[in-house]
């Protein structure tokens, strides 16, 4: 795949992504920042050298104090001081800008991998849409992604701790180029002794998004349910998974943390053991002068947290580089699966005489086809029941008619045209689908409607509440302004569909088709939507998916399928 094995691998994987992302001139204006700060920092422990010479009245020596005075004479100690004073208020400025161009710039890619993703699920195919564990992708929306970014603080602090540490280095160099050796040796070391903690935490990094996928289903489940869990008693158990889904997660995160703290505690204590050892040669052994002593000592004790950060820093991108990977995943995939882009017919598509499916056959996955050559001829203006046991092909039949997707092989024919992939979207826009669990959002009645047509005015609105036989919405306490609650739950369940109804018709369909739309009602609710189908006939097809009720009583024709085939065809 794209994305490499192990945590060393990942660095490299999905940068160039990730670098697309938050590219712009805020991307260069941290690398300058970023830049900028290092090189003061380094200035900084240069300068401490004439400093210490200056407060021991020049008489300490050394080569690079020497050195210096062969350029030049230096500054008093109070210019020395100001210069030291400016480099550092210098450095902070640097670092301040710093920080909010990493916040700003994970916020762009936080913000751009929501963006890409959303469009790339919902421009996506219907057949992959339909396979698609949806309480996944909400974990992958707000919390990978959110790790994602995280990942992408880690990936900027840890360059800009590599900027720090080489301008430590070279400000080293500058002193002794001995010691400088020394610690970029030590350094390197230091990281690949630690390479397999990163490994560990990328696989950590894994564990953790599998856990937050359990959490969001297993809440998904509670929330959806509560009916049937207080029915059942089941509060006390349910509210248990929900806290063993929790403490879960809890357990991986601490685990990181404690073996995040673990390596650095190690580094310091090994730092603070080879600082000793360093002043012990430097006096004992190699003679270091005091000018020269006090800033090496300042460089080292610089530079161990430093290359203790590098390491968490690293660290941490191995552990949220799962959640960077899974997240390209998801959008490479859904934009694989993207729906045939959208033609405009010179002569859209419509229903006036009537449809036709041709030898049509669609395979959701290896077995036998959902639908197995099914040939259809129907009449515009019809009301066509179709029945059959669950799983027999009536709701695919639905969507290839509906253009939500495209036959393996055979096609669909309106008024004597074939449906191409392309324009099953603008054929679409003249289909109204109504399901057995009617799909309302929260809002009012008039936010609902004017889903199907945002341009609708109040006379339109009423119209098509009239024909579905919604009038009851004049009624309520608002009228069209009425709240119907999470997902429409301060409504009936037959004053749900009958809006739902509406909501389509605002669309003015030539096709309209009832997926058990009214299997979860009571008779009179049942009524009132047969009745709304009965004054719509002629006036558009409609395709009726029933096992039985009155909507099949109102059929012109009676299709009964199993196993993807027709096998009773009534007139």
């Amino acid at each position: 795949g794209r994305f490499g094995a192990g945590a060393d691998a990942s660095m490299s994987a999905p940068l160039p992504d990730l670098i697309r992302l938050a590219r712009g001139p805020r991307l260069w204006a941290l690398a300058g920042a970023s830049l900028l700060g290092a090189m003061l920092e380094g200035a900084g422990f240069v300068l401490l050298v004439p400093l210490v010479d200056a407060t021991l009245g020049g008489e300490a020596g050394g080569r690079l104090s020497e050195a210096l005075r062969w350029i030049g004479p230096l500054p008093s100690l109070g210019t020395l001081l100001a210069i030291f004073v400016a480099i550092l208020a210098l450095r902070a400025a640097a670092e301040f800008a710093r920080r909010l161009l990493v916040f700003d710039i994970r916020m762009a890619v936080v913000d751009g991998l929501r963006h890409r993703a959303i469009s790339a699920l919902v421009a996506a195919d219907w057949r992959y849409l339909s396979r698609q564990r949806q309480s996944d992708n909400r974990a992958l929306l707000l919390t990978a992604i959110e790790r994602a970014g995280l990942a992408s603080s880690s990936l900027f602090a840890l360059v800009t701790t590599l900027f720090n540490l080489g301008a430590v280095a070279l400000a080293a160099l500058v002193i002794s180029p001995l010691f400088a050796l020394l610690g970029v040796v030590a350094g390197a070391l230091v990281l690949l002794l630690y390479r397999g903690l990163r490994s560990n935490a990328a696989r950590l990094g894994e564990a953790l998004t599998g856990r937050n996928k359990a959490v969001f289903g297993n809440l998904e489940k509670t929330l959806d349910g509560m009916r049937i869990i207080k029915s059942f008693g089941a509060e006390d158990r349910m509210a248990e998974e929900a806290r063993a889904g929790f403490t879960a997660i809890r357990k991986v995160q601490r685990r990181y943390i404690a073996q995040s703290g673990l390596a650095r505690l190690a580094l310091q204590i090994a730092g603070a053991i080879a600082l000793a050892a360093i002043v012990w040669f430097a006096v004992t052994q190699w003679n270091y002068d005091s000018a020269m002593l006090l800033p090496l000592i300042a460089i080292f004790a610089r530079a161990v947290p430093q290359l203790a950060g590098l390491q968490e820093q690293w660290q941490d991108w191995s552990h949220a580089a799962p959640a960077l990977h899974e997240t390209w995943a998801l959008i490479e995939q859904a934009e694989a699966a993207r729906e045939v882009p959208g033609e405009i017919s010179s002569t859209p598509h419509s229903l006036e005489t009537g449809f036709a499916l041709r030898g049509v056959t669609v395979r959701h996955r290896e077995g036998a086809p959902a639908l197995d050559n099914v040939t259809l001829e129907g009449r515009a203006g019809s009301i066509i029941a179709l029945t059959g046991p669950s799983g027999c092909g009536k709701s695919t039949l639905a969507d290839v008619l509906g253009g939500l997707i495209a036959p393996d092989e055979g096609e669909v024919v309106l008024d004597g045209r074939t449906l191409r992939p392309g324009e099953r979207r603008e054929w679409r826009a003249k289909v109204a689908y109504v399901q057995q669990e009617p799909v309302l959002f929260h809002g009012t009645v008039r936010d609902n409607l004017l889903w199907a047509d945002p341009g609708a005015d109040d006379m339109r609105l009423e119209q098509a509440l009239r024909r579905a036989h919604a009038g009851f919405v004049f009624d309520l306490p608002q009228g069209l302004d009425t709240p119907v609650g999470d997902a429409g739950r301060h409504l009936s369940g037959g004053e749900r569909q009958r809006i739902v109804l509406a909501r389509g018709l605002l669309r003015d369909p030539a096709l309209l088709i009832l997926d058990e739309a009214t299997s979860a009602l009571d008779t009179a609710a049942e009524r009132e939507v047969a009745d709304a189908v009965e004054a719509m006939r002629g006036s558009c097809t409609i395709l009726v998916i029933t096992h039985r009720g009155l909507l099949a009583e109102l059929a012109d024709r009676h299709l009964v399928m199993e196993a993807g085939r027709f096998v009773n065809l009534q007139s």
